[in-house]
């Protein structure tokens, strides 16, 4: 589950070296220098995220920031999604919400799961 997950934070993290991949990502263009360093330090903070979460699938002992980290990505995402009102925001966009919902829940699940299991 944390590897689907960090998958999820990483795929975005292309954006960085590909700033023009965010047209086809959040189906929006890129205006100006200013808004594509933004997107791109954002790819840079996910893809950081989603390596995090991949590396704590595998080691025990990076699992409670890391999945901390990706609890805080997901949900700030889903937090100004709510701020600016889905209805302001276009398909591609709530596509990225959606799938964040699930990586949220996945999140949580995960943390539950090594509560009990250890």
């Amino acid at each position: 589950m944390l590897a689907i997950v960090g998958l999820v934070h990483v795929i975005p993290g292309v954006i960085a070296l590909a700033p023009s991949r965010a047209a086809t990502a959040y189906g929006t263009s890129i205006p100006d220098r200013d808004f594509e360093l933004l997107l791109r330090h954002r790819a840079v903070l996910l893809g950081t995220v989603g390596i995090g979460l991949l590396v704590c699938a595998f080691m025990p002992a990076a699992r409670p920031v890391t999945i901390a980290a990706g609890i805080i990505s997901t949900a700030s995402f889903l937090a100004l999604t709510a701020v600016i009102g889905p209805s302001q925001l276009n398909s591609r966009t709530l596509r990225v919400a959606r799938v964040d919902v699930i990586a949220l829940v996945a999140l949580i699940a995960a943390t539950c799961l090594l509560a009990v299991g250890g």
